[in-house]
């Protein structure tokens, strides 16, 4: 009984072992000679074609030509002309020269502007009008219609209306638009705004604080070595004539005749009555 009962196991564990291997075995069939064959007559066939196109293509290439340009000779012949202009010393010092008049350019419009005020004043000499926004608006109006051209005398304030900042600009606006008008009967419009006069203003109260300046209007002339003042609302010449009086200065005559010479040049009435 016992030798049957191993002879069934050994059975059994030979019959796992078969069942196992047919599981973990696998296996690709095989494809059929005849789909094998065709498969490589294919790749044949494919490889053929693309060889010959690409011999054709070759050969198509051999035969391309491209036109010849017939510009060609006028071109080059055109290129070394502008390259000898270009190279040649005549053009070469044109360009140089062209150059430091652009690098020149500003200070010798600064230059120039000196030698128009120095053509009158001396470098020494300096002449300056206090004015503010507190004196009538008439006044205001026209000694900036006098200024106007005349860079020798430089108008100077010590704040604006509405201050220096950037707020109340609309009041800052109407203000100047009304002092500055060359015509003081012209009324501004959005079609037709009215011409302005362009004075060089500058807002310096440390001038104010040098020259101890405590009214306005009031004249400066600072000829370096002596310094003559005069106050009062009585017009440009007025305050001018009046210093000379004192300082005797031939810059200051020259200029009294050029303010007046401005001023009636710029008016189309037979008058030229400061006041």
């Amino acid at each position: 009984m016992l030798a049957g009962l191993v002879v069934g196991l050994s059975a059994l564990s030979m019959q796992g072992a078969e069942s196992s291997c047919s599981c973990s075995d696998k296996t690709v069939p095989a494809l059929p000679p005849a789909l094998l064959e065709k498969a490589r007559k294919q790749t044949v066939i494919d490889d053929e074609a693309t060889r010959k196109a690409m011999d054709t293509a070759r050969e198509l290439a051999k035969t391309i030509t491209i036109p010849e340009n017939k510009h060609s000779e006028a071109g080059k012949k055109a290129a070394e002309e502008t390259n000898a202009v270009y190279r040649s010393k005549e053009f070469q010092d044109k360009v140089k020269c062209y150059e430091q008049g652009q690098a020149d350019l500003i200070p010798r419009a600064k230059k120039e502007i000196r030698e128009q005020v120095k053509g009158i004043l001396a470098g020494s000499e300096k002449i300056y009008l206090f004015l503010s926004s507190s004196i009538p608006e008439a006044s205001f109006q026209r000694y900036m219609a006098y200024l106007e051209g005349v860079p020798e005398i430089v108008p100077v304030m010590k704040g604006m209306v509405g201050g220096l900042g950037k707020e109340n600009t609309k009041e800052k606006v109407k203000w100047w638009s009304k002092v500055l008008k060359k015509d003081t009967t012209c009324e501004n419009t959005q079609e037709q705004p009215c011409d302005l006069i362009k004075p060089a203003v500058s807002i310096k109260p440390a001038l104010f604080k040098q020259y101890s300046i405590t009214e306005v209007p009031a004249l400066i002339y600072d000829r370096g070595d002596e310094v003559f003042q005069l106050q009062g609302d009585v017009g440009i010449v007025t305050l001018l004539e009046k210093v000379n009086l004192e300082a005797k200065s031939p810059s200051l005559t020259a200029l009294i005749t050029k303010v007046r010479g401005n001023r009636c040049g710029s008016l189309n009435s037979g008058t030229c009555n400061e006041m």
